[in-house]
């Protein structure tokens, strides 16, 4: 399932204009999203974004960064478990998503993790089975 997650953020990361690399480094805090997911698959992720991330996105989406944390949190998680889902949906795998969920700060546990960077810059995404 996880090849899914980082072949749509690389896929995200190169509508941007942007290259998605793999981390060596934790990430220790960000904003987080929580998009789950039903069906085939029963799983909640989180994509854990620190701040020097987004305005990376921001700049290169909007070319500034005056953004609403939230708002870009939620949007950045949208687009990268719809396009895993559209990516498992063409090997067979079929499930629905949420609503993305927002949370400054969240103490969680999760049983598998993908560290990424974006311009070089950690973030990561977090998988709960349920």
């Amino acid at each position: 399932m996880e090849k899914f997650f980082v072949t749509a953020a690389e896929n995200f990361a190169q509508s941007i204009g942007a290259e998605i690399n793999h981390c060596e480094s934790e990430v220790k805090e960000g904003f987080i999203s929580e998009i789950d997911i039903r069906g085939d698959e029963n799983i909640d992720i989180f994509l854990v974004l620190p701040k020097d991330v987004l305005d990376i996105v921001s700049e290169l989406l909007f070319g500034d960064t005056d953004y609403d944390i939230e708002d870009l949190s939620k949007e950045i998680a949208n687009l990268i478990v719809g396009n895993a889902k559209v990516l498992a949906s063409d090997e067979d795998i079929h499930f629905d998503i949420t609503t993305p969920k927002f949370y400054k700060h969240i103490n969680m546990d999760y049983d598998k993790k993908i560290d990424l960077s974006i311009q070089g810059k950690c973030f990561s995404i977090l998988f709960k089975e349920i």
